[in-house]
């Protein structure tokens, strides 16, 4: 074949190929669940590099790896509603909401947790705590796990803080067990359980009295007939000697002054046994002492009356709490009762109160003012009530990871993504509290495409595996904890 008809050839295959470029429609063909797509004319002309952040992987080591979920799916619970961290359905193009510019200054936010970094210090003498309230991002303990053990093992501490008293949504560190006349119960079964954030029939409708974690357990004629107690047993899920598997202190959340009779709590580890009744005025806060090497523990409940949550811990020490709240953006906080949360936050030494939230309200909304209300609005508020409930404690908030949506066959960053970043971190400055850019920390934009492949993140784009939230922890702690040398750096 000469020369001339192969070109001749090749210049009538491109010119096709430009009529079909020019003649699909930018969402291609949907023959079934397939969709056959062709690139647009102006991108078969106008390759553009490649914008997607590197994952950091300086943390990312052979037993991380070892770890990554082959899925990651999480526990779902009929109880709580759906979560709404979840990745849409392939959608074709349309047209961007215009996103405002958000100025933000650089400063170093760490310097408002001054107040937490000193009573670490002290944390040999009295306990220091850390309440972490987070979306579905922090179930199973995670994160918080990576900051607890850290912090309890460089400043002592035992215990693994507060949990419900009936545990819809399993830990990686402890197991719980609830019975009744020695029956273990389901989820659907023992104490009516009432919470802040779930859906409307499973709110108090006359009563804001849901304790520090958003929910209370209530005892009363709705338990199994022929008895009015419960027996919740507690222990570690691993045998490894890891502090948080130890606690000699057991703290009962509970109140009883609309109790049909008197509130009887017995804490039974091993052969001692502890028993105390309730007073006509109510119980708050019940403190019971065990010995040093406690990792197994049985409490029994008896009577009738509300149970806020069970906190195993230990005098001195940092306790760490992991309060999870799926489908939650975090706005609830102004619905609990406000002498309740002062009471705990003042009675457990609270320096620390970490929010981390955001990530449910990107799939919900593409209009920018919704965001801007969001954060300028609702989030200042609940920052501003917790303040007013611990003004001792410090205040930090972790926005939202990186997400992918599913544009054009494409998996992109939400575009709301880096607008909220820059809103909350400019609240933040604005109301003096410290923030940390999850979305930054992970690489910026496009970052979770990366973490996914790395075997960081699940296949919904927006769920990190257990490897990749031991990765956030560890990056978040070595950022909390190098406050010091980075601000000598700094002035150095």
């Amino acid at each position: 074949m000469r020369p001339r008809h192969i070109a001749y050839i090749i210049w009538t295959v491109i010119a096709l190929l430009g009529v079909v470029c020019m003649v699909v429609p930018d969402g291609g063909w949907y023959i079934g669940k397939w969709n056959l797509r062709f690139p647009t004319l102006a991108e078969a002309l106008d390759l553009k590099e490649d914008s997607r952040a590197d994952v950091d992987l300086e943390i990312l080591s052979d037993s991380l790896l070892a770890e990554a979920d082959t899925v990651s799916v999480l526990p779902t619970d009929s109880l709580i509603q759906q979560d709404t961290l979840a990745t849409q359905d392939s959608v074709p193009q349309k047209p961007q909401p215009i996103i405002p510019e958000v100025n933000v200054v650089h400063t170093d936010s760490r310097a408002y947790l001054a107040a937490f970094y000193a009573a670490l210090d002290s944390a040999s003498s009295k306990p220091v705590r850390v309440v972490h309230y987070g979306d579905s991002q922090i179930e199973e303990d995670r994160i918080t796990n990576i900051l607890r053990e850290k912090w309890q093992k460089q400043y002592g501490g035992g215990g693994v803080g507060l949990i419900p008293l009936h545990q819809t949504i399993p830990t990686r560190t402890i197991r719980q067990k609830l019975a009744i006349n020695g029956v273990i119960q389901t989820t659907q079964k023992g104490p009516k359980r009432y919470i802040v954030y779930g859906p409307k029939s499973m709110r108090l409708t006359d009563s804001d009295d849901y304790g520090v974690m958003g929910q209370v357990a209530v005892m009363d004629s709705t338990l199994v007939p022929g008895s009015d107690s419960v027996v919740l047993h507690v222990e570690p899920l691993d045998k490894k000697r890891k502090p948080h598997n130890y606690f000699n202190r057991v703290r009962i959340l509970a109140d009883s002054a609309y109790a049909i009779k008197n509130f009887e709590l017995r804490i039974k580890s091993g052969d001692s046994l502890n028993v105390i009744k309730s007073q006509e005025s109510g119980l708050r806060s019940q403190n019971f002492l065990l010995p040093d090497s406690t990792t197994h523990c049985d409490i029994v409940l008896q009577g009738t009356g509300n149970v806020y949550g069970v906190s195993l811990e230990t005098p001195i020490g940092v306790i760490v709490d992991n309060i999870p709240m799926r489908g939650c953006s975090g706005n609830i906080f102004t619905k609990i009762d406000s002498v309740q949360l002062s009471d705990f936050y003042r009675e457990s030494n609270t320096r620390l109160i970490i929010l981390q939230f955001g990530g449910n309200m990107i799939p919900q909304t593409e209009n920018p003012s919704t965001i801007s209300g969001y954060v300028r609005s609702t989030m200042r508020q609940q920052v501003r009530y917790l303040r007013a409930c611990a003004p001792e404690a410090s205040i930090l908030f972790i926005g939202p990871s990186d997400m992918s949506t599913n544009i054009d066959g494409e998996m992109v960053t939400y575009p709301l993504v880096p607008y909220m970043d820059r809103l909350l971190k400019k609240m933040a400055q604005e109301e003096g509290i410290a923030y940390w850019s999850m979305y930054e920390a992970m690489g910026g934009k496009d970052s979770m495409v990366r973490w996914v492949e790395n075997g960081l993140a699940g296949s919904d784009y927006v769920h990190f595996t257990r490897a990749g939230a031991n990765n956030i922890g560890k990056k978040l702690y070595n950022w909390l904890m190098s406050y010091q040398t980075d601000s000598l750096n700094t002035k150095l």
